[in-house]
């Protein structure tokens, strides 16, 4: 009672903060008391989730976090969700919590140790929290301004060396640690290079979503209401309210955080109910960054969604292990992946309704026919629901059903052969890492089947992972070969159709653990040399530390640039040029992305923003590739992006460009007048009509 009353009067503070006293030290110490007393008290529900007070706070985050999102999204369609709203769900959430304190847990014992062995143990330790410090120093060293394809270019050498020597410190005191919080320096390391490097954001998606995050906390609404993000953008809303951060700061770090404090802890309460020696818990947990999880170094819906569906999957595999998890915890994380984007959250929904029909829904009349009901939803829910889409609003996500069997399963049948293994044709690094990368997926599922055969001997709870995995792949399937997306270009063709795969293989966590505990046991059985398996651990994870990351080389080309302080600049240089008359803009994303981030949605003429967006309902995008990508800023081609009413086209050239010099002079010749920016790293021509 004590510690809610407390919590509630924190948020009273924080209110009067906000509204009047606009403190901002103040605001955020208030902030982040408020978050870990109401954690801490919504992590008391969490039931054998939490073997640890650090571990209760976690999952009270996480929870807490969830529920912001559900709730937040529920409002915002009453047309309720407004700073009044945000300070009342901010007082009333604490009274959802429990201060009880956690019941008694099966911890393992510790194994007696010599002193020495101790000594060794902690120095370890040290050492390995020493170099993760000096690694975030060097990287945060490496941030830049300037363009560049992949974070690799501007990153030290050296970090690749230390990111393995911690590496190999980490696996090594796997054996003799046994909190997986030891393990979230080294995942908050793994997931966090995005952020440092690239200090205005990475990619084109954040900005847009960041600007209607700011168009949400300034006017309680977004206009038209979207069908689907609300989940992230009321989370990240309430955040910046309660602990005083900029919305940047937020969204930058949402997923990265959130995944480096709940992956370990998550993967390590499943492991823990598998019954295993106790020295392999935290080396399973471990085990997850060996599988180069992109979708978490950076803040989109859809990771956010992933990270929700990844936390519920591990959740309901250690329930039906026979942990004491409630029942909510599972609906309640698949609930907020379905307000956050629901591609993710539908057939996760689906699976939760399979699971609960199995467990619960013994009694229940015609329970076959419900069965087979929720079988078939899940796995046509997402078809049926592009479907929808496409018939109430026509947008990039339009679909098409189509008989063109043949040229749909070839494209399938490529990216099948993309993830499979192949010879190299050197002996040289880029081989050595791309021999682990590639086959990554095709590894991923083998360690599945092997999960599923020792599930269905061993932990036959666990075989209706496999089971229910199958039904979004199912989805996938109709999608890959009887569908397309006519406003989409032909090679995004699966941009939407890949994220059912991607789910079915987040269904699979659990049975490639199995996997990898068993593969990993009987290797170890016959080939007893410790200290090659460290030198191998700390090998693979520094290869999959790199390919997480965009790369440029000889195997894979990242072609798409980050946004500057130099775009900002041009951007800015245009609005001043146009004096307040009617313009577009053709420019390519990362300019877009400044144009964003700088006067959000400021202009629209008719359905369609004033510079090129990535989508095929947006008429400025294919006028841009026409005339920078095709080499022709003509009078005769910038003229089409006038139809839309305007009587000024702007034209932005980077310098990174290809054949830039010959776009150049031919765009002087054409346009009435033109502007270099940042010693000529752009051009800026206006075309007057």
């Amino acid at each position: 009672m004590l510690m809610r009353s407390l919590a509630t009067f924190l948020a009273l503070l924080i209110s009067l903060n906000f509204w009047g006293w606009h403190e901002n030290y103040l605001g955020l110490g208030l902030g982040l008391t408020w978050l870990l007393l109401t954690s801490w008290l919504i992590g008391g529900r969490t039931g054998a989730l939490a073997s640890s007070r650090c571990e209760r706070l976690v999952w009270g985050l996480l929870l807490t976090a969830a529920a912001v999102s559900i709730i937040g999204t529920i409002l915002f369609y009453l047309n309720l969700f407004n700073a009044v709203t945000v300070s009342a769900i901010t007082a009333l959430l604490p009274w959802f919590g429990t201060g009880q304190s956690l019941g008694k847990t099966n911890k393992p014992a510790n194994q007696p140790a010599a002193a020495v062995e101790k000594i060794l143990t902690w120095f370890t330790a040290t050492l390995y929290l020493a170099t993760v410090i000096i690694i975030f120093l060097l990287i945060n060293a490496s941030g830049t301004n300037e363009a560049i394809r992949t974070p690799w270019s501007v990153v030290p050498v050296g970090v690749f060396v230390l990111y393995g020597l911690t590496a190999l410190a980490l696996v090594w005191l796997t054996r003799y640690l046994k909190h997986p919080l030891w393990l979230v320096p080294f995942y908050l390391l793994s997931f966090s290079v995005l952020v440092i490097i690239y200090p205005l954001g990475y990619g084109f998606d954040a900005f847009i979503h960041q600007a209607s995050e700011k168009l949400l906390a300034l006017t309680g609404t977004i206009s038209p209401k979207p069908l689907y993000y609300l989940g992230q953008y009321t989370l990240v809303t309430f955040w910046a309210q309660n602990l005083n951060l900029s919305i940047e700061i937020i969204d930058a770090w949402l997923v990265p955080l959130l995944a480096s404090l709940i992956l370990p802890i998550a993967t390590f309460n499943l492991v823990r109910h598998l019954k295993i020696d106790c020295r392999w818990h935290l080396l399973l947990s471990l085990t997850p960054l060996l599988f180069a999880l992109a979708a978490f170094t950076y803040t989109t819906p859809q990771s956010l969604a992933y990270l929700w569906i990844l936390t519920a999957t591990l959740v309901l595999a250690a329930r039906r292990l026979g942990a004491a998890v409630p029942t909510r915890t599972p609906w309640i994380l698949a609930g907020a992946a379905l307000f956050t984007h629901p591609l993710a959250g539908l057939p996760f929904m689906g699976v939760l309704a399979l699971w609960w029909l199995k467990d619960y829904g013994i009694n229940l009349k015609n329970q076959r026919r419900w069965r087979w009901l929720a079988t078939a939803g899940t796995a046509l829910a997402v078809p049926i629901a592009f479907a929808l889409l496409s018939w109430l609003k026509p947008s990039a996500a339009s679909i098409k059903f189509s008989l063109d069997i043949w040229a749909n399963l070839s494209q399938l049948s490529n990216s099948l052969a993309a993830h499979l293994p192949f010879l190299p044709r050197y002996v040289d690094l880029p081989d050595a890492i791309y021999l682990w990368g590639r086959p990554l997926t095709f590894g991923f599922v083998i360690l599945a089947a092997l999960g599923y055969w020792l599930a269905r001997k061993k932990y036959k709870s666990l075989s209706f992972m496999a089971e229910v995995a199958l039904l979004p792949a199912i989805g996938y399937v109709i999608l890959a070969l009887f569908a397309n997306f006519p406003n989409l270009p032909p090679n995004e063709q699966d941009f939407y159709t890949i994220r059912l795969w991607d789910i079915t293989l987040l269904l699979l966590w659990p049975l490639v653990l199995l996997g990898i505990y068993w593969l990993a046991k009987k290797i170890t059985e016959h080939w007893r040399h410790n200290f090659t398996w460290l030198i191998a651990g700390s090998l693979l994870l520094t290869a999959s530390f790199y390919l997480t990351y965009p790369r440029f080389d000889i195997y894979h080309h990242d072609t798409a640039y980050n946004t500057t302080t130099y775009d900002i600049d041009a951007v800015k240089l245009v609005d001043e040029q146009a004096e307040g008359a009617p313009y577009v803009v053709l420019a390519n994303q990362a300019v877009s992305a400044a144009a964003v981030r700088e006067f959000g949605f400021a202009r629209y003429y008719g359905n369609h923003f004033y510079y090129p967006l990535p989508t095929g309902t947006n008429p400025l995008y294919q006028v841009y590739l026409n005339a920078a990508e095709r080499g022709l800023p003509t009078r005769d081609i910038i003229s089409r992006a006038a139809e839309l009413g305007v009587s000024q086209v702007f034209l932005i050239l980077n310098r990174y460009w290809a054949d830039y010099d010959a776009l150049q002079a031919m765009a002087q010749t054409e346009a009435d007048a033109w502007w270099e920016v940042a010693q000529g790293r752009l051009t800026v021509y206006r075309y007057d009509f």
